[in-house]
């Protein structure tokens, strides 16, 4: 079963899939990233979803009108 994390990117952030055995800094690392959020989340999906709440709170969080 695998376990997904989220990380940052030049691109920006996105779904990285947990490396058994590795911790999460590693993984992001090993992916050219920095880990913003461990999870674990159990699928994709989920994770997706936890990247669009984290999108919209950091638009409310600099929304200056």
């Amino acid at each position: 079963m695998s376990l997904f994390e989220i990380i940052e990117t030049d691109a920006g952030l996105t779904v990285a899939e947990l490396e058994p055995g590795m911790t999460p800094e590693a993984t992001a690392e090993k992916q050219g990233g920095v880990l913003v959020d461990p999870g674990p989340y159990a699928d994709y999906d989920e994770a997706i979803d936890a990247i669009i709440a984290l999108q919209s709170y950091e638009e409310e969080d600099f929304d200056l009108t």
